[in-house]
């Protein structure tokens, strides 16, 4: 398993289904907001080896390395138990998808999504029948970030409104995880990256079908959730 480059972000998204590919709806595309927040293109690349078993414990260094226990990153502990709090996806309006309208929050970046302090930023779409390799999963690129009010750690799960599809990410490793963890500010000298000003983290959210679907954000002091769509391009 290849070994996650520290100086890289995390990963990206696109959708599946034979010939599938998915574009998730409600931000524009994006440029890093800091040198470890560009984002890596993983389309037709193949990287994706295989889905991280269900109930496996995860850590920082996990995400960061792929599972590759040869892989040191710098990050130590994993997101605390207080994050786990229970999903609570919002529902369909009337039956349809209730996203919201994104906005700049940040000058160097493009529009965001929710209330923050951690904001998704959809990048441009994969081309037409991009797959995640080795996977019935397809991936979007996807930039994380935090504003600078908070340091502590955070917690990103999600899943689909009125469905039961999965989602998953990608850290830029090849391997896709049920959550994102992003350690606290503390551990960024430990891996090398700035300690001051906006924080970025590229990745991908990976999924199967198109559809609704919800991350939920979980922080010390927050738990939000933000809506998005996916559809079929092709």
């Amino acid at each position: 398993m290849s070994r996650y480059r520290r100086s890289s972000p995390w990963g990206r998204v696109r959708l599946p289904l034979a010939v599938l590919s998915l574009a998730l709806l409600g931000v524009s595309c994006t440029h890093g907001v800091t040198p470890h927040a560009e984002a890596r293109s993983m389309h037709g690349t193949g990287q994706v080896s295989h889905v991280w078993p269900g109930g496996e414990p995860i850590s920082y260094n996990d995400i960061a390395c792929g599972g590759d226990t040869s892989c040191s990153s710098g990050y130590t502990g994993s997101a605390p138990a207080a994050l786990r709090r229970p999903l609570h996806l919002p529902a369909l309006v009337h039956g349809r998808c209730p996203t919201h309208r994104a906005r700049v929050v940040e000058p160097h970046v493009g529009a965001a999504e929710g209330p923050g302090p951690i904001y998704p930023v959809i990048a441009d779409p994969p081309p037409p029948g991009s797959l995640t390799a080795g996977t019935v999963f397809g991936e979007q690129k996807v930039l994380w970030i935090g504003a600078p009010r908070y340091r502590g750690p955070v917690l990103i799960r999600g899943g689909q409104l009125g469905g039961h599809n999965p989602v998953k990410f990608d850290g830029g490793t090849g391997v896709l995880f049920p959550e994102l963890q992003v350690p606290p500010r503390s551990q960024d000298d430990l891996a090398g990256l700035p300690r001051r000003g906006w924080r970025g983290w590229a990745s991908g959210t990976d999924l199967r079908a198109p559809g609704c679907y919800a991350w939920q954000i979980d922080g010390t002091t927050f738990s939000y959730t933000v809506v998005f769509k996916a559809v079929q391009t092709r």
